[in-house]
């Protein structure tokens, strides 16, 4: 399952879909139930070169972001389910300027799955296609080692 949400000046939006595929390229192991990784530097190349097919320019990875997507993760993973939950007073309180945008996911096993679900969501693509120049991706597992996956876009 996946979700997104953005906040562009004030307006929001989201969406919910899910759907998942492997792309069987090997990602280092992910931490156990409820510590979570920062997993921005094995999305950032998915994320760049779907950007760059479509003439858009790459992203750059902001530690803001994954501190704040990993924080998210966690909370999500503490839940045991998906939420957008204080989206913006989180934005505010990890440093990152709005506008930004913030897709979700449950589920997936690794980096290419969550990614994969991203890229055939449309608004979950336009999401990573958007206006944005950081990126920001972290996953935690609850205590059933179900997978909360957070990535943020921001200005």
């Amino acid at each position: 399952m996946i979700e997104r949400r953005m906040i562009v000046l004030g307006a929001l939006s989201s969406g919910l879909l899910s759907g998942c595929s492997a792309m069987g390229v090997s990602v280092p192991a992910l931490s156990p139930a409820g510590e979570g990784d920062i997993v921005t530097g094995s999305a950032l190349p998915k994320v760049n070169t779907l950007r760059l097919q479509a003439g858009r320019p790459a992203l750059d990875a902001d530690l803001a972001l994954g501190r704040s997507a990993l924080d998210h993760a966690r909370y999500m993973a503490r839940k045991g389910r998906m939420s957008h939950d204080g989206f913006t007073h989180r934005m505010r309180r990890f440093g990152v300027r709005l506008p930004a945008a913030e897709n979700i996911a449950e589920g997936q096993d690794d980096v290419e799955s969550m990614f994969e679900a991203f890229a055939v969501s449309k608004s979950h693509r336009d999401n990573m296609l958007g206006g944005f120049r950081r990126l920001g991706v972290a996953v935690a597992r609850n205590d059933d080692d179900r997978a909360f996956w957070v990535m943020q876009l921001s200005g």
